[in-house]
C-alpha cells in the first residue's frame, strides 16, 4: 500500500514538475498579448472594425508583434554576445537552483531542440542491479559524477560518483530513457537489446 501511494506521489509531483514551464509560458505570453494589446489598441482604433477569422484586427496585430519580439529574442539569443550573459545567469544564479541544469536539459530534449548539453546515459551498479544514469561530468582519469534519476519522477533522484570501470555505455538518447524511467521500465526490451 505505502509503494503504490509512493508511486502516485511521485508520479503527480512529476506531472507538476513537467507542466509548471508550460504554465509559465501560457501565463508570460498572455500577460504579454495585453501589454501589446494596450499599446496596438489606440493605432489599431483608426481602421475599420473588421474581423479577419473571428479574430479582431487589434488582436491580430498584438499576436502579429508577439511572433515578432519572439524571433527578435530568438536571433538576439544567437548571438555571441547574448550566449556569454545566458552563460554568466546560468553559471552565476541558476546554477544555484537545485536540479536547473538537468530540468534544462530535458526541457531542450522533450522540444526537439538539440543540445550541447544532451547528457549522455550510461548504466551504473547498484545494490538492486544496474540503473539507468546520466553521465554529469568527469572528475579525474577514473571518477565520475553521474545522476541516478528515480522511477517514475526522473526530476528526483541521487548524484553518485563512480569508477570509470563500473560505468557501462549504451546506445540511448536521453529523451528515450527518460521516457522509459517513467514508464516504470516498459519498453525496456527494445532499448536494451543487445546492450546488457
Amino acid at each position: 500500500m505505502k509503494s503504490i501511494f509512493k508511486i502516485i506521489k511521485a508520479t503527480f509531483l512529476g506531472g507538476i514538475l513537467f507542466l509548471t514551464p508550460l504554465v509559465l509560458l501560457l501565463i508570460i505570453l498572455e500577460k504579454g498579448y495585453h501589454i501589446i494589446q494596450k499599446i496596438t489598441h489606440p493605432i489599431v482604433n483608426q481602421f475599420p472594425k473588421v474581423k479577419i477569422l473571428g479574430l479582431a484586427i487589434e488582436e491580430i496585430a498584438a499576436i502579429l508583434i508577439i511572433a515578432f519580439i519572439c524571433i527578435a529574442a530568438g536571433l538576439i539569443a544567437k548571438t555571441t554576445y547574448a550566449q556569454k550573459l545566458i552563460h554568466k545567469l546560468e553559471d552565476g544564479i541558476l546554477s544555484f537552483v537545485p536540479g536547473y541544469s538537468f530540468m534544462k536539459s530535458i526541457n531542450e530534449s522533450m522540444m526537439g531542440f538539440e543540445s550541447n548539453q544532451d547528457l549522455k546515459v550510461v548504466l551504473v551498479p547498484t545494490d538492486a542491479g544496474l540503473q539507468f544514469a546520466f553521465l554529469i561530468e568527469q572528475i579525474n582519469e577514473n571518477n565520475f559524477s553521474v545522476f541516478i534519476p528515480n522511477a517514475p519522477n526522473p526530476w528526483s533522484g541521487s548524484v553518485v560518483f563512480v569508477e570509470k570501470k563500473d560505468i557501462k555505455e549504451v546506445d540511448m538518447t536521453q529523451k528515450q530513457a527518460l521516457a522509459c524511467i517513467r514508464k516504470l521500465g516498459f519498453g525496456s526490451k527494445e532499448l536494451l537489446k543487445n546492450k546488457l
